[in-house]
Order: structure tokens, then C-alpha cells, then sequence
């Protein structure tokens, strides 16, 4: 009994204290903008009696357990917003909101917004987004610098509705919006267009530009009068890192690696051997080309083990003479090794629609691509009715590619793996691009606070040269002996081939000027802007081509020589002057003159942006072809008028409606209407068209957005497009394979429209961002096959349809992020997928070269260390995804083919396997 009293005793002792403990309390809250309602992610919350500090949560939100009751200072900050210091009284669990205002320094009349809290983050995109007057979709270079990618190329795929075509060393390069290839899409930097290096269109190479260097990049996806015409698809817009209002540095070094380099080696040629001069370039057109012209060390591969892949960036700005001057200046510079391989085994056209396949290349890849940029800014208020900026940028990047192969001939006489004639190839190339350009810019307020005038003068200037093209090639393999049945085969002698060696260079300058004039006023309650304006640009291009052939002399007894190594064999150059008189050396100038005209006005919950635009166009180009040669110049001019009309009904603060409607166009580049011929194409032969036209394009689009808290959002879209003479390369039936050529075409009139859909929702430290598009296109032409009757072949030209090419009728995008500020680690994993696709328009029946549907898994973490210092790594390309194209029908070879599934109904063309990519860096950030 004793016992039992004393343990009851105890559990009522027991329960006494743990009763007069329950005093400790959980405070949970949120922290938000004050004027946008934003929730502000890696805000410090802080009990100052109780030295107890934590941090808010990707979704705004933070928690402080074990709070014993009581009246505390709440200390909340965070950079770029007015600390507050508030009083709570804590008897219970509560639930607080605290608002922070906008940090702001006002001086003689002007104020200078907290841009560098803002300016870079997801949140400040996403009111962007909201607030457009067309159809957006931004990329923060928050949202970036946590992301796997290092290049625009390749963060670009993360938008919804967007694809990427990729380089031959697998990176983005040009962006495909909504299913419509780069040539209907422009890009710009800081809302202006540059000039292309590219040496056959005038699109941008959006991998020439490093990611680190950007603020934030905006896809629109519809057109309002003010912006040029030539997106049917959209406009991509790189809109650099801007002055901050306070010291700012962001800096980060780091190295990695590739894991085919690390596997397999790297083989490497020397680029100085190259000659960046062709004889004739280089001593005039009388000269006539000796042997002793052409290099044969950048044919001479070195293999290296291991190299390391290496990044640094440096971005530091301020703003000076009490902040009327603000200046950001920035720099990257990237080193990548990268090697893969390509099995490629294109199928020939047969009598009767039948695929064959003749060759079976192994091409083992290394190419190493040195990145480099530089960009300032200047912006100063002259005083509260007129500022300037100036803004310059210069990127360059330089390639330069070892290819060699192993080209195995599929018929006699091979009889069975192991025997065949055989084809060695070592091919150099090296590629050099850069641009250039400079936008000085004026913001002034004229008579009236309502009339106000901007304008922008923009010199661009862009280059690309690949000097000295050069592969050697001989021929050999193993043999059997067709009068000694089942004798072993014998090795065959290799014999040189021909060589070609081949100079390209162009450049293209722009000069353009922007002139916009907007007065705002209101009349009965309805506030509107009525704007004006217009544009002219003038572009000049000259391209220059050099080709020569060189041939092996033969031995003195009649012989072939044989292959030793590229120093142990002579030859002759079969055209020492050249080939001066090619179409491939050209002039061409193009003149864009441009003017709209729009109203912007609001009636109650409706925003409606309404106008029109009118742009002409004339080009012309000079060839040195002979004057007696058709295609020796041509000029051709026209003009389009180009109405819009966008709607945003605002259902309410944080949902919007939009109906947009806007023609377009799309021009043929200033290339593509010379008559050139380019025959250093890897498997066909190139040339121009001076008879293309170009297209025009009625859009529709509607979409749903909602936004649940400012860093969220949910998105449903659809859209329409009828193209009338949409452009694509195709081949050119001449009677004869051998003389198919591959040019750009007018292909009747297609039709293009999907639907978009866009989620990211955040709970705590956790979130997810999504999209899904699909695209629908159809376009149909007139295709070659034949069919056997009685032993003949008889041709037919049946119609096909098929989509656009390069779209992609499903493309997806996920991410699952994590945020710990207490922690500061920031972590995600990304998946993107592209459908099947055309890669390829065959002009053959049933013969489209088709990629496979790619699923590409990325990695990126970063983590603070100490003040201002954290670590980051980033994995691309987990999985070692493979790019994978083929035709829809199998090959009819009798004798086994390797790598093909005669099974699978399907033949492969190419299939490319780039491995896994690895970096690990430091990053500094200092913001006063």
C-alpha cells in the first residue's frame, strides 16, 4: 500500500510540473512586401531579448518554437527593405504577417528604387509577367544562378512552350517557341536587335552568351506595335544586370569536368598551326597556291588525358555623384572540354520506296569551346526630366573541333562483320564568333509631364570566320578473296584520297535608331497612353569563301601512295587559284524602315493595347560570279502592315484574362537569297535561293493567369497560327541523288496551335515548378517515290503532310526545389523532355529524318559557408541522355547492319552520346 501511494503521489508531482510548464508558445508568420504583397524569401526574424534569430522560407513564411510567454522586439530585415523593430505580447500560439516598405533615397527630386533587392529576384519577374501588356514568360537571373545551366541556350529550355536546337557539342543554341523554328523568332539585348555572326541566318547563337551575366531574360510570346515584327513564333529578350543603388559584387570561380573526356581522353589539334588566311586572302588574286601554302600540323591530333573545364565570372557595381550615376560592368570567361561519340548510318532512297543503307560512320568527337564576355552599363539623371545610358557588350566564343572516322561501306565487299572496305577520316575545324554592340539611350519628359520621348542609337557589329577547314581521307579495310572460299580475310592497302581545304568568314554591321514618343492623359475616368514611333536600320553583310583541292601525287611507278601519318606523302593543289568567282563570296544590304502607331487605355477592369505597324524591307546582294551568270546580284523589296490587339482583363489583383491577336512575318536571311552553293556540309550539299519569299502570319492567343502569392503562379494558355509561305530547308529534287540539293523553300501555307499549361506553388522549404505545351502543326508538300511494275520504276510525286519541323508536339519541364535559409542551402532537380521531332525534311516519300523524344535530368545545390561566401555545384545531363534520330521505315540491307533493330520498323540515322558534365565552385555576393 505504501508503494502504491508513493507512486500515485509521484504521477500527481509529475503531472503538476509538466501542467505549469505549458507556457511555451510556437510563433508563426509571414513577411511580405508592403506594396506588392510579395512574400519575401530569406528575411531575418529576431527576439531580441531572446538572441533567437531565424529565417523565412521559400513560400515567405517562418516558425520560432518553444516561445515561453511574455513581451518581445521583433527585429525583421532584409536587404534592400527599412528594418522595422515591432512588440508583440506572446500568451499563446499566434500567427503574425509583417510587411516591410522598399528601402528609397531621395535626392534633388529623384528617387532611386531598390533595384538590386529586386530587380534579379523570381518575384520581381513574375510581377513583370503580370503587368505586361503582352503574353510573357521571364526567366529571374535569381531563378539562373541557381539552375544547372551556364549558357541562355540552355536555360531558355526552361520555359514553357520553348525548345532548343542544339550545337554539335549538345548545347542550346537557338530557341524554338511554340513549335516554330529560330528563323520565325527574333532575339534582342536590352530590347534592341544585334547583329548575327551566324554564317547563313540572321539569328543569334544564344550559346555565345554566359548565363551569369544576365538580370533576367523575357520570352514574349505575343506583339504589340512597338516591338519589331519578324516573331511569329516570339521574342526572346537578354536583359543584362542593370546599376544597383549600392555596392554590389557577385563573383565565382570554379572547374570541372566532362565524363567522356574523363573516360575516354581528349584529342586535341594546335589552333595556332592553323593559317587564318587563305593564299588567296593573303596575296592577292594573282597568286597561285603551291603545296607548301597549306599547314598539315592542325591534322595532327594530340590525346590528352584529362583536362579540366574552367569558369569565373565578376560582376560589381555602384552608383556615384550622389546616384546620379550608376555604373555595372561584368565579365565571364568559360573553358569547356567535351567529347562524344555519333553512330551515323543515313538510308539511301531505292527504286520502289525502299530504305538501304551504304555507310556506317563512327565519329569519336572533341571539341573544346572557349566563352568569353564582357558588358557595361552607365545610366545618369541629368536632372528629374532626362537621363541617359549607355550600354556595350562583347561576346565571343571560339570552338574548335577534332572529329575523326571510321566509315564502314555496308555492300561489297563486305560479306560478314569483320570484312568490308573501310574509310578513315581526320577532319579540323575551328570556329570564331563574336559580337559586339553599343546602345546609347535618352528618357526625356518634354513640355508636360504627360508628353515624354525616348530613343536609342545602336551600332552592332558581329564576325564569324572558320579559317582552313581541313580533313585528310584514305581508304582501306579487309578483304576476302573470292576465289578462296572461307580463306581468311586480308588487310587492304590504305590509299590517300583528295583533300579540301576551305576558308569561310563573314561579318554583319547594323546601324539602327529607335525613336518613341508616348503621351499619357485620361478622359472621362479612362486613363490612356497614345504612343508613336518608328525605327530604321541599315545592315551591311560581306561574306568571303575560299576553296582548294588538294590531290596525292602519284608514285613513280603509276601507284596510289598509301597513308603513314598526315607528314609522309606528297600533293598537288588541283585549283592553286582558288575559287574567286564562287556566289559564296558575296555583298548584301538590307534596309528596315519601320513606324506604329497604338493607344493603351483602361476602362475599368479592361486593359486594351490596340494598334498598328508598318515595316518595308528592301535587300540586295552582289556575287563575284562572272556578270554572264545568272544569280551575279538581285534585289527585292516589300512592305507589310501589321495590326494588333491585346486584351487583359483583371478579374481581380492577383488574376488575369488575356485575348491577343497580331500579325507577323518572317524574312529569308540576307544568305539565303544568294545563290551560293556550300559543299563542306557533312552529308549534303548546300545552296541558296534568290526565288524564296517571305512569310506572314496571323496569331491568336489566349491565356488564364493567376497568381495565389507573388512568387506563384498558374497559367492556362492556347494559341493559333495560320503561316501563309512558311520558309524551311529542304532538298531539291533534280533527277538525280547525287544532285539533290539542300535549300530553303516556300511550302504552301501551315497551321500551328497548342495549349500551354504553368504551375509553381511553394509550401515551406519545398517547391515545385512545371509546364507542359502542347503543339500541334500541319504542313504539306509534294514529295518523290516511285513504285516496280513489271520490272520498271515508275515515279510519283504523292503530297505528304507532316508538322513544321523542329516541333515538337509534347515538351515538359519539372523542378523540385528546397530552400533551408536557416541552413542556407538552396537545392533542385530538373527534368526536361522533348518529343519526337523532325529533325530532317527528306524530299523522298515517308523518308524524314525524325529525332527520338529526349529526357534530360539536371542537378544544382548551393550552400552558404560564411558571410557572403557559399559553395555551388551543378550536374548536367544526369542520366548521359542520348540525342537519337531516325526514319520510319527499316533498312532492306541483306547483310546485317550494325546497331539496327530491323525488328523495330524503324532505320537509325545518328545517334550522339554527350555523358555527364560536372562543375563545383565558390561564389562571393557582397550587397551594401
Amino acid at each position: 500500500m505504501q508503494l502504491r501511494a508513493l507512486f500515485i503521489a509521484g504521477l500527481a508531482f509529475i503531472g503538476n510540473i509538466s501542467f505549469g510548464q505549458q507556457t511555451e508558445h510556437t510563433i508563426k508568420g509571414t513577411i511580405l512586401d508592403a506594396q506588392s504583397k510579395e512574400q519575401l524569401s530569406g528575411a531575418t526574424v529576431t527576439i531580441t531579448e531572446l538572441h533567437r534569430n531565424t529565417s523565412t522560407r521559400l513560400d515567405g513564411s517562418f516558425t520560432l518554437d518553444h516561445i515561453n510567454g511574455g513581451t518581445y522586439h521583433f527585429q525583421v530585415s532584409y536587404i534592400g527593405y527599412i528594418t522595422i523593430d515591432t512588440v508583440f505580447a506572446v500568451s499563446s500560439n499566434i500567427k503574425i504577417n509583417i510587411s516591410l516598405k522598399n528601402a528609397t533615397s531621395s535626392l534633388s527630386e529623384i528617387v532611386i528604387a531598390g533595384r538590386k533587392a529586386n530587380g534579379e529576384s523570381e518575384v520581381a519577374a513574375k510581377r513583370t509577367e503580370q503587368n505586361a501588356a503582352s503574353v510573357q514568360n521571364i526567366i529571374s537571373a535569381k531563378a539562373i544562378q541557381m539552375s544547372p545551366d551556364v549558357t541562355v541556350g540552355n536555360a531558355l529550355q526552361r520555359v514553357s512552350g520553348v525548345s532548343v536546337e542544339r550545337s554539335s557539342s549538345g548545347d542550346g543554341r537557338y530557341a524554338i517557341i511554340r513549335g516554330m523554328d529560330q528563323r520565325y523568332n527574333n532575339t534582342l539585348i536590352n530590347g534592341v536587335k544585334i547583329a548575327s555572326p551566324d554564317n547563313k541566318s540572321r539569328f543569334i547563337p544564344l550559346d555565345i552568351f554566359p548565363s551569369d551575366l544576365i538580370e533576367r531574360i523575357e520570352v514574349n510570346k505575343t506583339l504589340i506595335p512597338n516591338m519589331e515584327a519578324d516573331a511569329i513564333g516570339g521574342t526572346v529578350n537578354m536583359v543584362m544586370k542593370n546599376a544597383p543603388d549600392a555596392l554590389y559584387v557577385n563573383a565565382s570561380a570554379s572547374a570541372g569536368f566532362n565524363q567522356n573526356v574523363l573516360k575516354n581522353g581528349f584529342d586535341q589539334f594546335p589552333v595556332s598551326a592553323i593559317n587564318k588566311q587563305s593564299p588567296y586572302r593573303a596575296n592577292g588574286p594573282a597568286y597561285s597556291a603551291t603545296p607548301q601554302d597549306f599547314t598539315r600540323d592542325n591534322l595532327n591530333y594530340t590525346h590528352k588525358s584529362a583536362p579540366v573545364n574552367t569558369f569565373a565570372t565578376l560582376s560589381i557595381g555602384n552608383r556615384f555623384f550622389k546616384n546620379r550615376l550608376g555604373v555595372m560592368l561584368g565579365g565571364s570567361y568559360q573553358n569547356v572540354y567535351k567529347a562524344y561519340n555519333t553512330i551515323f548510318s543515313p538510308g539511301e532512297f531505292q527504286d520502289g520506296g525502299a530504305l538501304y543503307i551504304k555507310h556506317f560512320n563512327v565519329r569519336d568527337y572533341s571539341t573544346q569551346l572557349t566563352r568569353a564576355a564582357l558588358n557595361g552599363k552607365l545610366d545618369f539623371n541629368i536632372n528629374d526630366k532626362n537621363k541617359i545610358g549607355l550600354y556595350v557588350i562583347y561576346a565571343d566564343l571560339k570552338d574548335a573541333q577534332a572529329r575523326l572516322t571510321h566509315d564502314t561501306l555496308i555492300l561489297a565487299p563486305r560479306t560478314v562483320p569483320g570484312t568490308g572496305q573501310i574509310w578513315q577520316f581526320g577532319r579540323s575545324r575551328y570556329q570564331h564568333q563574336n559580337i559586339f554592340n553599343t546602345t546609347l539611350q535618352g528618357q526625356h519628359t518634354l513640355v508636360t509631364d504627360r508628353l515624354k520621348l525616348d530613343w536609342s542609337a545602336v551600332y552592332s557589329n558581329a564576325m564569324s570566320e572558320i579559317p582552313d577547314i581541313a580533313e585528310y581521307e584514305y581508304d582501306g579495310g579487309f578483304y576476302t578473296d573470292p576465289s578462296a572460299p572461307g580463306s581468311a580475310p586480308y588487310k587492304h592497302p590504305d590509299v590517300l584520297q583528295n583533300f579540301d581545304r576551305t576558308w569561310w568568314k563573314n561579318t554583319d554591321r547594323d546601324l539602327t535608331g529607335y525613336l518613341n514618343l508616348n503621351y499619357t492623359n485620361a478622359t472621362h475616368g479612362i486613363p490612356y497612353t497614345i504612343s508613336v514611333g518608328g525605327m530604321y536600320r541599315d545592315k551591311h553583310r560581306v561574306n568571303d569563301y575560299d576553296n582548294y583541292e588538294l590531290r596525292p601525287v602519284p608514285n613513280s611507278d603509276g601507284s596510289h601512295q598509301e597513308w603513314s601519318n598526315i607528314y609522309n606523302f606528297n600533293w598537288s593543289v588541283y585549283n592553286p587559284k582558288g575559287s574567286p568567282g564562287e556566289a559564296n563570296n558575296y555583298r548584301s544590304n538590307e534596309q528596315i524602315a519601320a513606324a506604329y502607331a497604338m493607344i493603351k487605355f483602361r476602362l475599368k477592369k479592361l486593359e486594351t493595347v490596340l494598334g498598328v505597324r508598318m515595316e518595308h524591307t528592301a535587300q540586295d546582294f552582289v556575287t563575284d560570279v562572272p556578270v554572264t551568270q545568272a544569280g551575279k546580284s538581285g534585289e527585292k523589296s516589300y512592305k507589310d502592315i501589321l495590326p494588333s490587339v491585346n486584351f487583359r482583363y483583371i478579374l481581380n489583383e492577383k488574376t488575369n484574362i488575356r485575348l491577343s491577336y497580331y500579325s507577323a512575318i518572317a524574312r529569308p536571311s540576307y544568305f539565303e537569297i544568294v545563290p551560293y552553293s556550300d559543299n563542306s556540309m557533312d552529308d549534303f550539299n548546300e545552296s541558296g535561293n534568290p526565288y524564296v519569299l517571305h512569310s506572314t502570319s496571323q496569331n491568336f492567343d489566349l491565356r488564364y493567369e493567376w497568381y495565389p502569392r507573388a512568387n506563384e503562379q498558374v497559367f492556362v494558355g492556347a494559341f493559333y497560327k495560320n503561316i501563309k509561305d512558311p520558309i524551311e530547308y529542304g532538298f531539291n529534287f533534280t533527277g538525280f541523288q547525287s544532285d539533290l540539293i539542300y535549300q530553303p523553300n516556300n511550302y504552301g501555307d501551315a497551321t500551328n496551335y497548342g495549349v500551354e499549361l504553368v504551375y509553381e506553388r511553394y509550401i515551406g522549404n519545398f517547391g515545385v515548378r512545371a509546364n507542359y505545351t502542347y503543339t500541334h502543326s500541319s504542313i504539306t508538300t509534294t514529295k518523290f517515290t516511285s513504285e516496280i511494275k513489271n520490272g520498271q520504276a515508275t515515279k510519283l510525286y504523292p503530297e505528304e503532310t507532316r508538322p513544321l519541323q523542329g516541333q515538337a508536339a509534347h515538351i515538359a519541364n519539372a523542378a523540385i526545389l528546397y530552400k533551408n535559409n536557416k541552413l542556407g542551402l538552396d537545392a533542385q532537380i530538373t527534368w526536361q523532355y522533348t518529343g519526337k521531332r523532325i529533325a530532317l525534311v527528306s524530299p523522298y516519300y515517308q523518308f524524314d529524318y525524325w529525332q527520338k523524344g529526349m529526357n534530360v535530368f539536371d542537378f544544382a545545390a548551393e550552400k552558404r559557408i560564411v558571410k557572403h561566401f557559399s559553395v555551388f555545384a551543378k550536374v548536367q545531363n544526369m542520366l548521359n541522355a542520348k540525342y537519337e534520330v531516325y526514319v520510319n521505315k527499316p533498312a532492306t540491307n541483306s547483310v546485317p547492319v550494325p546497331e539496327q533493330d530491323p525488328s523495330s520498323g524503324k532505320t537509325l540515322a545518328q545517334r550522339s552520346e554527350y555523358g555527364q558534365t560536372y562543375q563545383l565552385g565558390v561564389r562571393y555576393i557582397f550587397k551594401k
